[in-house]
């Protein structure tokens, strides 16, 4: 039998679709489950600061502003400008803290300046010019914060609400005689307990 030149050709042609076709396979499938979890844990942070931070937290200022050298008398101040930015420095805790207790430091010239002014933390400008001050734990400022950094319990104004950091400074200059001019300054440690 001959076979043309187009039959072999074809007959190629059929033989090469054939060993090209892909297999067929049947599909398959896997099912089940994905868990998705996260644990928070109960904690307070300054109000309005990226994260929560254990040491090193800005807690602000105790600004008193600015006097003349002459002043005499009370002037208070509240925390502000912390790590939450302008304004009172606040406390936001989670609902699960029931209760805050908070120590402050008798910072770096506890006892300084008597002759001038009445307060158990002193302010200082130079070697030796010192202006006492208190921190007191509610705005009455009836209640000192100890020197000796002493726990303090706090009252939460309830479950997850911010509230301001309950130190508030009070200067009382009772000397008449003029300090030296400059800006006095202090540094409390300042530690929160849940």
């Amino acid at each position: 039998m001959r076979r043309t030149v187009t039959q072999i050709a074809l007959s190629a042609l059929s033989t090469a679709a054939v060993l090209a076709a892909p297999s067929v396979m049947a599909a398959g499938s896997l099912a089940g489950q994905l868990n998705a979890q996260m644990t928070l844990q109960a904690g307070c942070i300054v109000s309005g600061a990226p994260g929560a931070g254990s040491t090193g937290v800005n807690f602000g200022t105790l600004d008193f502003g600015t006097q003349p050298a002459t002043f005499t008398g009370i002037l208070t101040a509240t925390a502000s400008g912390g790590a939450g930015g302008a304004g009172a420095t606040q406390i936001l805790c989670s609902p699960d803290v029931t209760s805050l207790s908070i120590t402050v430091s008798g910072g770096n010239n506890a006892g300084q300046g008597g002759s001038v002014g009445v307060g158990s933390r002193a302010m200082k400008l130079g070697t030796f010019s010192y202006l006492p001050y208190e921190v007191y734990s509610e705005p009455g400022m009836t209640n000192a914060y100890p020197t000796s950094a002493s726990a303090v319990g706090v009252m939460l104004p309830g479950t997850g609400v911010a509230l301001p950091l309950p130190i508030y400074g009070r200067i009382n200059k009772t000397s008449a005689a003029a300090l030296t001019s400059g800006t006095y300054t202090d540094v409390l440690q300042v530690t929160l307990t849940w």
